[in-house]
C-alpha cells in the first residue's frame, strides 16, 4: 500500500506542476495586457504624522509589471526635522532639487488613470 500511496502523491505532484507550469507560460505569453492592473502603493511623509506632513515620496508599481512603476520624491513646502529625515532615509539637500508635492501629486493621479485604461500601461515618467 505504501507504493501505491507514493504513486499516487507522485502523480499528484507531477501533474499539479504540469498545471503550474501550463499557468506560468499561458500568463507569460499573455503579457502584462492579459493581466489585470494591481498597483502597490507606498507613500512617505514629510512629518512623523500625516496629518502635519505632506507626501514627500509617491511610488506605485504594478504588480504583474514591475516595469509599470512610479517612483519620486518631491520637495516638501516645510524642512523635514532631523527625526523625519532619520526614519524616511533621505534629508532636505537630496529633496531641495525635487519637484514639488502638487507637482508631483499630478502626475502620480495621472499615472492611477491608466488603471482603468490598460492599453496606456506606459509609466508617465518614461
Amino acid at each position: 500500500m505504501s507504493d501505491k500511496l507514493n504513486q499516487s502523491q507522485k502523480l499528484l505532484h507531477d501533474s499539479l506542476f504540469e498545471l503550474y507550469m501550463q499557468g506560468g507560460l499561458e500568463l507569460y505569453l499573455a503579457g502584462t495586457h492579459g493581466l489585470k492592473r494591481e498597483l502597490i502603493i507606498e507613500l512617505k511623509t514629510s512629518a512623523l504624522t500625516p496629518e502635519k506632513g505632506e507626501i514627500i515620496h509617491f511610488y506605485a508599481v504594478n504588480r504583474w509589471d514591475e516595469d509599470d512603476e512610479f517612483d519620486e520624491w518631491a520637495k516638501p513646502s516645510v524642512p523635514l526635522s532631523p527625526d523625519a529625515e532619520m526614519i524616511v532615509g533621505t534629508t532636505n539637500e537630496r529633496l531641495r532639487h525635487c519637484r514639488p508635492s502638487h507637482a508631483v501629486l499630478d502626475d502620480f493621479l495621472a499615472f492611477f488613470v491608466h488603471a482603468n485604461h490598460p492599453q496606456n500601461l506606459k509609466n508617465v515618467n518614461s
